[in-house]
């Protein structure tokens, strides 16, 4: 049994990072049987003081098919991270940017360890990506690219696009293979029933540029005459932003009811996706997008940007994907799904169930990440 070596920032119990997590724990739960996985993570969840109880920091706790071991004090040693990659056939890092992946590619480029290093891009090459904090991730990039940090690293990538992006930035040597991120499979029933004339909308993501709360509320903000409730769940991970979105939510009018219902925990995503008619998520970009996927087995019609791979929910009318820059077009999609009642709006519930259905059971079988763990 192949030994794989996982690094990332935060795993369960956290949940605060949202996608990350998610994407490690379907990939543990589908594969935890046929590779021995490992997990080196923080010992507490974002932005908290204390670590997570009932666990032993600096050694590995069981956890679901994977063993998890938990830094202390959230610090990434060098000795720590190279007796741990010295015991496994494989390390995969996810991200390039944090720590323990600076880390890792110094350790790979001065030779201590000879096994292959894959590093997930996660989206960070895309044009959304990199127009956050765009002059330090430049440096970054080409710091890293002239002291040869990126020699012998393969990149693990979600789509051809991902890719293409990549390379744009790295280099069109630089050696990818197509992993798309492994999906939840769990499936409820919608339990809300359609209105004509009203709409229950929620936005459920980590609060932050990326996500762009604030065009959903710009888009929400133009449909009068109609009763909307408009649900905001997630980790407020930039107060700043949070305290901009706040004050445009507070100029909404009297048609719509809004309500920020606080941190989601993920085991509940997709009950709570489940009690909407529609999810809205006009974000700047997604490399996978889990969120998404399980709008979709909750029967809550996703309303998205074009800056995901999900870029087919219209051709199966279980969806509409919508480019950042045509607010009117979703504005007049809500409208469309408001005028609706139960029978028809069902009609966009059963499709999105039955694509997800369809599409999770051909990801599993067609996965990248046997290739990626077979190194």
């Amino acid at each position: 049994m192949k030994k794989v070596l996982i690094l990332m920032g935060r795993y369960l119990p956290g949940y605060k990072d949202g996608g990350p997590v998610r994407t490690i724990k379907n990939l543990t739960d589908i594969f935890g049987k046929e590779y021995d996985i490992r997990i080196m993570c923080k010992d507490r969840d974002h932005g908290d003081l204390q670590q997570y109880p009932n666990i032993s920091a600096d050694t590995y706790n069981k956890v679901g098919n994977a063993n998890v071991y938990y830094v202390k004090n959230e610090k990434f040693k060098f000795k720590n991270m190279l007796n741990e990659i010295k015991k496994v056939d494989i390390v995969y890092c996810c991200g390039p940017y944090n720590d323990y992946a600076i880390k890792a590619m110094v350790l790979k480029r001065l030779g201590f360890f000879k096994i292959p290093l894959v590093i997930a891009s996660m989206g960070s090459f895309s044009k959304g990506a990199l127009s956050i904090k765009s002059k330090k991730k430049k440096i970054f990039l080409n710091i890293m690219k002239k002291l040869g940090f990126f020699k012998k690293i393969i990149w693990s990538v979600t789509s051809n696009i991902e890719e293409k992006e990549l390379k744009k930035i790295l280099g069109k040597n630089e050696k990818c293979i197509i992993a798309e991120d492994l999906p939840r499979v769990e499936r409820v029933n919608h339990r809300y029933r359609k209105e004509i004339n009203t709409l229950k909308v929620i936005f459920i993501s980590r609060i932050s540029k990326m996500k762009n709360l604030e065009a959903a509320i710009e888009i929400i903000s133009r449909i009068n005459d109609y009763s909307i409730i408009f649900d905001i769940y997630g980790n407020i991970e930039d107060k700043e932003y949070w305290r901009l979105c706040k004050k445009e939510l507070e100029k909404l009018p009297m048609n719509i009811k809004w309500k920020y219902q606080g941190e989601c925990d993920s085991n509940n995503v997709i009950e709570t996706l489940a009690n909407y008619d529609v999810f809205l998520f006009p974000t700047l970009g997604e490399n996978f997008g889990h969120v998404i996927s399980e709008a979709l087995l909750a029967g809550c019609v996703p309303v998205i940007s074009d800056q995901t791979p999900w870029l087919d929910l219209d051709n199966y009318k279980c969806g509409n994907v919508i480019n950042l820059k045509n607010i009117n077009s979703f504005v007049d999609i809500l409208v469309k799904y408001i005028k609706m009642d139960e029978i028809d709006f069902n009609i966009y519930v059963r499709n999105a169930q039955k694509y997800i259905k369809e599409k999770n059971y051909n990801s599993i079988k067609n996965t990248g990440y046997k290739e990626i763990f077979n190194l």
